[in-house]
């Protein structure tokens, strides 16, 4: 989020470095990071730390079973490559169908498809888990709708906010949109590119954990704990969510201004062509706070000299010719 070679997170790193990396007790920086992220995150009141978005999205869902009891989730978006998530998937070669028949998926901004999975199995659901946003925005209230339908359920409400944690605001999605989950999840840009992820939730549910197994053998490892620190005390300090969007991408397509989902049918073609021209993009295009009104003109560019496009974009906008 940072952009790479960040100065103050290398820094930070060079420096715990010297110090060590692996403890046998908890270091200091665990406390000082959790403390923060209690501090930024509206719906934090502890927190516990994975390294990878698949670990803590797991946890999640793990404690949400021991809190509730019950076995079933609603999942919409991805949210990993563990069993519970992946059975649903395209991919999910190797997964018991014991464990795919436990998870089931509803439609974003589609209530109705979440109560429809609650009347099929009143009572069995521990969990709802969901992207608070991907592709496209909330619309009509929608997430605060997902959190009463839930609670009326019996079933946690569990943000994934792996991606969009600390882009759409500094406290997050559930900042931006102003609804609290009872547990979320964050990982990408909290330790901007080193490997950490973290679980955070309300004190009552995440108690349950001294009961739950939930460990790993570097979750504590200082290097991305002291990178984690210094990338989030930039983006609340100099309010990098607000810099990234207001720098934004005028250019059609899905999302979040700074972070685009182009409407692309060649997707080989398009990396090529944009390679040519100096650019590395996926289909998606990401700001991060290294990025200049220069760099967005540049893409800009690119992408009105890229000849053979196949771009699809209702409405048009100025500024983008579509070819």
């Amino acid at each position: 989020m940072l952009g790479y070679s960040d100065s103050d997170v290398d820094q930070a790193v060079i420096r715990q470095m010297e110090e060590g990396v692996i403890f046998s007790l908890p270091h200091q920086l665990e406390i000082e990071v959790s403390e923060m992220l209690v501090d930024m995150v509206p719906c934090a009141e502890m927190v516990r730390f994975g390294k990878n978005g698949s670990d803590t999205t797991t946890g999640a869902v793990r404690l949400a079973r021991a809190y509730t009891g019950r076995d079933h989730v609603a999942m919409c978006g991805y949210h990993g490559w563990h069993d519970w998530s992946n059975g649903v998937s395209g991919r999910n070669l190797g997964v018991p169908q014991a464990v795919k028949d436990l998870t089931h998926v509803f439609e974003y901004n589609n209530i109705d498809s979440l109560h429809r999975l609650f009347k099929d199995r009143p009572g069995q659901y521990a969990c709802v888990i969901m992207e608070p946003m991907n592709r496209e925005w909330p619309q009509d209230y929608f997430l605060q709708k997902v959190k009463d339908l839930a609670h009326a359920n019996g079933a946690l409400f569990i943000m994934d906010e792996t991606i969009t944690g600390f882009r759409l605001s500094v406290g997050g999605a559930q900042q931006r949109f102003d609804v609290m989950p009872d547990l979320a999840t964050f990982g990408k840009a909290i330790a901007n590119g080193y490997p950490l992820s973290a679980l955070v939730g309300s004190e009552e549910i995440m108690q349950t954990l001294n009961n739950v197994h939930f460990s790993f053998t570097n979750a504590g490892e200082c290097l991305s704990l002291a990178a984690a620190k210094a990338t989030l005390t930039k983006i609340r300090d100099e309010n990098v969510p607000a810099y990234l969007e207001q720098l934004g991408i005028p250019i059609p397509g899905d999302g979040h201004p700074a972070w685009r989902h182009l409407n692309i049918h060649n997707k080989t073609l398009f990396m090529q062509e944009m390679h040519k021209r100096g650019i590395l993009c996926l289909g998606t295009v990401n700001l991060n706070y290294s990025h200049t009104k220069e760099d967005v003109d540049k893409l800009i560019q690119a992408l009105n000299e890229w000849e053979g496009a196949e771009l699809e974009c209702e409405p048009m906008q100025t500024g983008f010719k579509i070819r």
